[in-house]
């Protein structure tokens, strides 16, 4: 129950931050047309030399009439979108989904082996991590088409990755779970300060908030699937490791299966994600002020530009307050999360 709770305090942070940074448009005929909505997003992702394609792919849309026929239009245009490879990324793109899909094959050898089939509930569990799996491998194929983000975010990812190694102490049952390996100092630096670094790191490199952002989720999706890889392997080398008194090795297995599930491709990503959005931004407005201090002029100046100051003043501190509250909220979650354990 206290997982549970965690995950939802995450994914709320996440959304939280997510809807500030993509904040809807002001037209009211755009912001209640999703389909428009969700196909221009999708055109936003293709290279420069793709633009008219995707120009033509909008005024189609605006031809087609009855929502069914543009939601099936608009959905067909995204999976079109997202198929087709990465401009400069190919290759990271397929190492990523040979990752993932290396760790979907070990999961399935071990279902076999250990029989897992038996349990219908095991069946959910695999469900649940193949929806995980393709919707990280999504979320992999949109970051690396964002300018400046592929070298960073994948350098970010192994950072984040041999954090979690370190913390398993390379060992079987450590990479099985890395959290209980080296004890209470576990969360607050795999869940805050590795996350707090990318972010920071990113945007200081890249020079903007909004790549420092997308370099932290490239960071925790691609350590994540690397994670999930390796942890799954421990998982049947191990028969599953140390489990409670009357539990059968398939048993083991399936718990410890579904907890490096969740833990790698669920709470590793939303908390890079999440901590590192919170490190982006403020790194952005610490290195803004620098400048500005640096760059300010005259007393006049500042006097003529007070009434605005004054509004950016205000509107910092409801900023602020509400970065504070994600803070805590995700602070919270990491704590639940270990309390779990």
């Amino acid at each position: 129950m206290l997982s549970v709770l965690a995950l939802l305090l995450f994914a709320g942070a996440g959304a939280v931050l997510w809807s500030r940074e993509h904040s809807s448009p002001d037209t009211q005929t755009v912001r209640g047309d999703l389909p428009l909505r969700l196909l221009q997003w999708a055109v936003g992702l293709l290279h420069a030399d793709r633009v008219n394609w995707g120009q033509a792919m909008l005024g189609e849309l605006d031809r087609i009439e009855g929502p069914s026929a543009r939601w099936r239009f608009a959905l067909g245009c995204v999976v079109g979108v997202l198929m087709q490879p990465p401009e400069g990324a190919a290759g990271a793109m397929a190492g990523l989904t040979a990752t993932a899909l290396g760790g979907a094959v070990v999961l399935g050898i071990g279902f076999v082996h250990f029989g897992l089939a038996a349990n219908p509930g095991n069946w959910v569990m695999l469900t649940i991590v193949a929806a995980l799996l393709m919707s990280l491998i999504i979320a992999v194929s949109v970051l690396l088409r964002r300018p400046g983000v592929v070298g960073p975010g994948l350098v970010g990812g192994l950072f984040v990755a041999a954090a979690w190694l370190a913390c398993s102490r390379l060992t079987l049952l450590g990479l099985v779970d890395p959290i209980r390996s080296i004890g209470r100092l576990s969360v607050p630096l795999l869940m805050l300060t590795v996350p707090l670094i990318v972010g920071m790191v990113g945007t200081w490199r890249s020079g903007s908030a909004l790549a420092g952002r997308r370099i932290a989720r490239l960071a925790g999706v691609s350590a994540g699937l690397t994670m999930f890889l390796v942890s799954t392997i421990a998982v049947v080398a191990i028969d599953g490791g140390p489990r409670d008194p009357g539990v059968g090795v398939a048993g083991g297995v399936s718990e410890s299966l579904f907890l490096v599930a969740m833990l790698f491709l669920v709470f590793a990503p939303l908390a890079t994600t999440t901590i590192g959005w919170i490190a982006a931004t403020a790194t952005d407005r610490f290195r803004s002020a620098n400048l500005a201090r640096r760059n300010h002029d005259a007393l006049g100046a500042t006097q003529a530009a007070g009434g605005a100051a004054a509004g950016d003043h205000s509107r910092s501190i409801g900023h602020l307050l509400l970065r504070g509250v994600v803070v805590a909220v995700v602070v919270m979650a990491a704590a639940l999360l270990f309390l779990a354990r």
